[in-house]
Parts: C-alpha cells; sequence; structure tokens
C-alpha cells in the first residue's frame, strides 16, 4: 500500500516550489538579458568605428575577441578563408556604360577605400567606399573609370561637362561644422583587390590590391595612402544632414587632360582636414543600388 508521509509531503512541496522560483527567475533573467542587448544591438555605430574590429579566430560576436582598429591584418589572419574566397568579387553585371546624343553615364571598373588604421587592409570586395577623418585611423575612396569606355562614349563629340556622383547611404552626425572633402587626381596606377575587412576583420580574401601602404601587391615603394595632385580637383561641403543623398564633384578638367592623353589612374577622395571626426560612407560598385557614376554632357 503506497503511503505518503508528513516527511515525503512536506520535501515534495519544497521541491515544487523550488522549480516554480527558479523558472520565475530565469524568466525576469531573460527578459533584463534580452532588453540589454536590444538596446546593445540598437546602437547607430559599429565596434569598427569606435576603433575596434572582429577577429575572426571565432565564429561568433558574442565569444569572439577584438582587434585595437590601429594595428596591421596579422599573417595567420590573412591566411584564413582565403582557399575557398581568393577568387570571390562582387560587383553588379549591369553595363558599363550608357550613351545617346548629348548625354553619357559611365559605371566605375574598380573602387575601394585604404585605411590608415589597418594598413594593410584591403576592401575591393566592399559595398561600401568609406571617407573618414580620425587622427590616425584616416579613410580615403578610391575610384576609376575605364579609358576605353570614357574614349568610345565621347568619340565624335565635344564634351561640354563631367560629373562624378556619388551616393551616400550613412553619415556618422559628427561633422560638427560644415567641413568639406576633396577629389583629387591619382598619380600611380592601382589594382582593386578582392577582399573585404570592414566593419568587421573577416578577412576574406586575399590582401593584395591597393592598402594604406601598396598601391598593388608588389609596389610600395611610395604609395602611403596614396599618391596624387596635391591640387584637388574639386571640393565639395558635407554636414550632418548630408545622408541618403547623391553628392557630386566637377571632374571636367580631369576628363579633357584624360582624353588629351594624361594617364587616367582615376580619383581619390578624402576630408580636406584629416583630424577632424567625421566620417560618411558611399555605396560602392559592389552595393545593390545607386552606384557610383560619371555623368558626361556634350554640346
Amino acid at each position: 500500500m503506497n503511503t505518503t508521509t508528513q516527511t515525503e509531503w512536506f520535501g515534495k512541496k519544497l521541491l515544487s516550489m523550488m522549480i516554480i522560483a527558479g523558472v520565475s527567475i530565469s524568466g525576469v533573467s531573460f527578459f533584463v538579458l534580452d532588453s540589454g542587448m536590444d538596446n546593445v544591438t540598437s546602437q547607430d555605430t559599429t565596434l569598427c568605428d569606435n576603433g575596434l574590429c572582429y577577429d575572426s579566430h571565432t565564429d561568433s560576436i558574442p565569444v569572439g575577441t577584438y582587434v585595437q582598429q590601429h594595428a596591421e591584418v596579422g599573417t595567420v589572419q590573412v591566411m584564413q578563408k582565403t582557399e575557398d574566397f581568393s577568387s570571390l568579387k562582387l560587383f553588379n553585371k549591369g553595363p558599363k556604360y550608357e550613351v545617346d546624343d548629348f548625354t553619357a553615364t559611365i559605371y566605375p571598373a574598380k573602387d575601394s577605400f585604404v585605411r590608415e588604421g589597418i594598413r594593410n587592409s584591403n576592401e575591393g570586395s566592399n559595398d561600401i567606399l568609406r571617407v573618414m577623418g580620425q587622427g590616425e585611423t584616416n579613410n580615403r575612396a578610391l575610384i576609376a573609370f575605364n579609358q576605353n569606355d570614357l574614349e568610345a562614349v565621347t568619340q565624335g563629340k565635344s564634351l561640354k561637362s563631367a560629373t562624378l556622383k556619388l551616393f551616400v547611404i550613412s553619415n556618422d552626425g559628427k561633422w560638427s561644422d560644415s567641413q568639406t572633402i576633396n577629389i583629387h587626381a591619382l598619380g600611380a596606377n592601382w589594382d582593386e583587390g578582392k577582399s573585404m575587412n570592414a566593419p568587421f576583420s573577416s578577412l576574406v580574401g586575399e590582401q593584395t590590391g591597393v592598402t594604406w601602404d601598396c598601391s598593388t601587391q608588389t609596389d610600395c615603394a611610395s604609395w602611403n595612402g596614396g599618391v596624387f595632385n596635391p591640387a584637388p580637383t574639386a571640393v565639395t561641403n558635407i554636414d550632418n544632414s548630408v545622408n541618403g543623398q547623391w553628392i557630386e564633384f566637377d571632374v571636367t578638367g580631369d576628363i579633357e587632360a584624360f582624353l588629351s592623353g594624361m594617364e587616367n589612374n582615376g580619383w581619390i577622395i578624402m576630408k580636406s582636414n584629416e583630424d577632424q571626426p567625421g566620417r560618411i560612407n558611399f555605396a560602392a560598385r559592389e552595393a545593390q543600388s545607386n552606384t557610383p557614376q560619371l555623368e558626361l554632357t556634350f554640346a
């Protein structure tokens, strides 16, 4: 015959109360942690923007390690994932250019950006072009258009104007006063590369394209952030309100020079004063929409 003693009954009651209390505390803890995580992930910044980059030695961000942005990509990191992604290059396979009697639009042949904080990091497959001033972690964007395309669309026509258009996809809101960014004609050739390391150091592809230190895999003698004409081709104002819109640079003089025999290496885009804070991201040619455009008009 099954009987329940007073001691057994008391023990079962105590165990039930402990289980209920444990479930309640777990639920509250989950709610608090979940709410806290929402606050963390809803911030309008990334760790790289604050000087930290994710280290891909681990697979998940919560338990990952981070490296200071003001550093070089390590040899071990460079070797990661290169076997699977060394030939990766993402971009929209649209037309190279569009032309009619009075206008032409040419799409870029290559673009990237270089990072002073990680001097051997290549961003040739990134879908953004970043311009940033932050002392020793400056970022500069590079873009170039195919010379054969340029000659094809202008053949038999009289050039009236040339405008480089870039679409702003994000602005960090730290352009306290209205600042300016410059575009300069590049004085040396450069390789786009196939890598993509920002915002996190995922290190996709080999670091063999343009970096802060090198214009190509083998040419690192005098690049140091870019070899360019010190006189800007054009200047445009940027403030905190410039976001989700096109900005334009008048590059008519450079296009005329390219058509007259000057070597066409494209342009570098950088802040006029790189010691001031402020970061802006443009859509690159790898973006899904609003890719860079060189617009020509004819007389």
